[in-house]
């Protein structure tokens, strides 16, 4: 058999009798083709795009492709055979690195390449009042799914004073009426205890694509029974008629009763009435929660990386043969449970899994030295984890490697005191899909994660999505409980079980039949989903998962004290979480028990000391804002745990200086922020530096072009693009260019007859 060098026509037809003729029909599908030594590589378009691998040696020609040959195929031949005709057409490509894990032959790959999101993060582009909008717009467009005529009528029967013709009109108006809190509270007060329930059950449900009637009705037998109708859908389309719930769409586009955060935010579920105040001995010796904490060593992890920034660690490394098996491709996955799926031919190449396989937990993001170094600052490594998550989450952090800090964000999160701080961070982990609390709960090694043979067009981005939908379920029932008051866990958790029985892929079991559930929880080495009726089950899964977010994010910003005996949480206190998450306030403030740390003179000089114009601080006694005023005014050149070092820096201080900001802002912020009256020296170059302002700018990537006499600048405008690059004309032989614009005007010069010398020397 020759080799890629010498193969002919005769030789492919004599390897591939089925498939040669065929082949010619494909020749000019063949897309992306490349050449790793003797192996080719491409894409062939056919009833899907299929992936063909296809080696030649001397013993013979070995394939591999997705369609349902599985190779030796036309996709193969095509590839071949454009080969042949075409070999130039190959690009050339390195062979992979193939390492062997655990009997797999897998690929090494690196971390995904940083990257600029496309867009803000949402706090930065919507402040609370568009928040606001944004709610009454979906409003609108509930309300214009209604005829008109219907409109009206609820608008007579309620009493409420509608004018105009016009269906947008009305709306508006109606809209209006509905999310009047005193009208609210009337209707409410109105309402008798039945239909209370059912108000209160609607509001717990949300708006998950898996509520149905039959569901709500359950929820609101938690208060009571329900006896003045057989259906519950009477009592919904009462609550429909009073303007407190609409038929709208929910988070899956499907039409569904449900009550308007707009609305709900107004009507809190009577929760308290299920909670037990628990026994005195517990709230003596609480956990309390303090924000500032957190907060400061979110900004201190933050700067730290930006100091020195990490390469983030690598992926698990890829099968080899993945591409071929969609149904591998982008998870996680046990390396012998692969092994054994493949040698039992239990993986289609069409993306079919015979089998359940399971979901690790994510390898941590940071490396080993990254996390010795930050682990102490966080807490511990799971809490550097949540941290490094939620920066990026939040924006402060771009995504991918090496992490780098997204100097906008930044600069805007700085200038945030740290309540504020506190409550975007906690916006952004009430939906960020980055991290979970599920997570944490496996790696204690009794729980298992395992995705369902036949869904292999299920991927790891629709897992995430269901686990922010278990948090926001969880946090929403929460949020309904009242705040500064020791709540029995045991209580929450009764409750949770009667809203949504189980807190996995499982969930759409109960709800569609089996065949709809794309993953489960189960106990470590079982194949069979938790039995949830069982309660020791439901507690290893749905309740590690609740306590995960109780003692984990909640208690780390500040919003839940833990009630513990020993390891175990008993009970629990709110303090704001209903207020954040119904976001009825901007930012909310600490617990009374934390208060934002302020050093006293004696120890000044262990938290700030200077020497000349350079500022040294102990980085986790100082507050965000003062790091953020530091940042307005100095180069950090030093950055470890213990130690922040900055220097003063003219750049940083005319940034400044062009964003508004004025010398005495920077002095009257230092004075407010810092244990220690600015020294003169400080004060000194700063003054200087703004006196200068207004008289001397500095810019950066910027060029000046100066001409040989007082009438080149016309002719050079005409005959080249100067026009289009011009930053400033400083007179008429000295003009400041676009630094990026230099190379073309170079060229157009030279091609004008001009000969032009560029130089750094100014």
């Amino acid at each position: 058999m020759p080799n890629l060098g010498n193969l002919t026509e005769a030789d492919i037809r004599r390897e591939l009798p089925k498939s040669f003729k065929r082949g010619y029909n494909y020749l000019n599908r063949v897309k992306n083709p490349s050449r790793a030594g003797e192996t080719l590589l491409a894409q062939v378009q056919g009833g899907y795009l299929y992936e063909v691998e296809v080696t030649v040696r001397s013993s013979g020609i070995s394939s591999r492709c997705t369609c349902s040959w599985g190779g030796s195929c036309k996709h193969v031949a095509a590839v071949l055979l454009r080969w042949i005709q075409a070999p130039n057409s190959f690009a050339a490509a390195e062979a992979p690195v193939v390492l062997r894990e655990q009997e797999l032959e897998v690929i090494p790959v690196q971390p995904p390449p940083t990257r600029r999101p496309k867009d803000l993060p949402g706090w930065m582009r919507l402040s609370f009042d568009d928040r606001r909008q944004a709610e009454r717009r979906q409003l609108y467009q509930w309300l214009d799914q209604i005829p008109l005529q219907d409109l009206r009528v609820l608008a007579k029967d309620r009493g409420w004073l509608i004018k105009g013709k016009s269906k947008q009109v009305v709306v508006e108006q109606i809209a209006e009426q509905m999310t009047n809190p005193e009208i609210i509270r009337d209707e409410m007060s109105s309402l008798d205890a039945e239909h209370q329930r059912v108000l209160y059950a609607m509001i717990l449900a949300g708006y998950s694509s898996v509520i149905k009637p039959e569901h709500v009705e359950r929820i609101a037998r938690m208060w009571g029974e329900l006896t003045s109708h057989k259906q519950v859908e009477t009592y919904m389309a009462h609550l429909r008629d009073m303007g407190l719930a609409i038929h709208g769409r929910n988070t899956a586009h499907q039409a569904q009763d449900l009550v308007p955060d707009m609305i709900a935010r107004h009507l809190m579920p009577a929760l308290d009435a299920l909670v037990r105040k628990p026994a005195t001995h517990v709230a003596a010796l609480p956990v309390l929660a303090d924000p500032y904490l957190f907060v400061r060593a979110a900004n201190q992890i933050a700067l730290l990386l930006e100091q020195s920034p990490v390469t983030l660690r690598p992926p698990m490394p890829r099968p080899q043969f993945e591409k071929f098996y969609p149904a591998l491709q982008h998870w996680d996955y046990d390396p012998t449970e692969v092994v054994a799926a493949k040698q039992s031919r239990q993986i289609e190449p069409h993306g079919y899994l015979h089998l359940n396989l399971t979901v690790p937990p994510p390898r941590d993001s940071l490396p080993d030295e990254a996390i010795q170094r930050l682990a102490p600052i966080a807490g511990d490594a799971a809490r550097l984890e949540f941290i490094y998550a939620l920066l990026v989450a939040s924006g402060l952090l771009q995504p991918g490697s090496p992490v780098t800090i997204w100097q906008e964000v930044k600069e805007r999160f700085l200038r945030a005191d740290e309540i504020t701080q506190r409550a975007i961070l906690a916006r952004s982990y009430f939906t960020m899909p980055n991290w979970s609390e599920v997570w944490n709960a496996l790696r204690a090694g009794s729980l298992q994660l395992r995705r369902i043979g036949g869904y292999g067009d299920y991927k790891p981005a629709q897992l995430q999505n269901d686990l922010v939908g278990f948090r926001w379920t969880v946090l929403r029932a929460l949020a309904c409980l009242p705040d500064d008051q020791w709540i029995a866990l045991e209580d929450v958790c009764r409750i949770l079980r009667v809203i949504l029985p189980r807190f996995d892929g499982g969930v759409w079991s109960l709800y569609y039949g089996a065949a709809n559930a794309a993953w489960f929880l189960s106990q470590a080495s079982s194949d069979t989903p938790l039995e949830v009726k069982d309660e020791l089950n439901w507690d290893l899964a749905q309740g590690n998962f609740i306590r995960q977010i109780i003692t984990g994010p909640l208690h780390w910003l500040g919003l839940a004290d833990l009630g513990q005996e020993g390891d175990q949480l008993i009970a629990f206190r709110l303090h704001g979480l209903g207020d954040l998450y119904w976001d009825r306030v901007e930012a909310l403030p600490a617990p009374h028990h934390a208060a934002a740390p302020s050093p006293t003179a004696q120890d000044a000089g262990k938290v700030l000391a200077t020497e000349g114009h350079t500022i040294t601080v102990n980085p986790s006694a100082i507050s965000a804002q003062a790091h953020g005023l530091l940042d307005k005014m100095a180069h950090l050149d030093v950055a470890t745990a213990q130690r922040f070092v900055y220097r003063l820096d003219a750049e940083a201080v005319y940034r400044s200086f062009e964003a508004g900001t004025a010398l005495s802002d920077l002095v009257n912020d230092w004075e407010r922020l810092l244990p220690v009256s600015m020294p003169e020296a400080i004060r000194t170059q700063l003054t200087e530096w703004w006196v200068s302002y207004g008289r001397i700018r500095i810019y950066e990537n910027l060029a000046v072009v100066e001409l040989g006499d007082d009438y080149a600048l016309a002719e050079i405008k005409a005959a080249t693009s100067l026009e289009q690059h011009l930053i400033a004309e400083i007179s008429p032989r000295l003009v400041i260019v676009n630094k990026d614009a230099i190379a073309t005007l170079t060229a157009e010069l030279e091609k004008a007859g001009y000969t032009p010398k560029q130089t750094s020397d100014v």
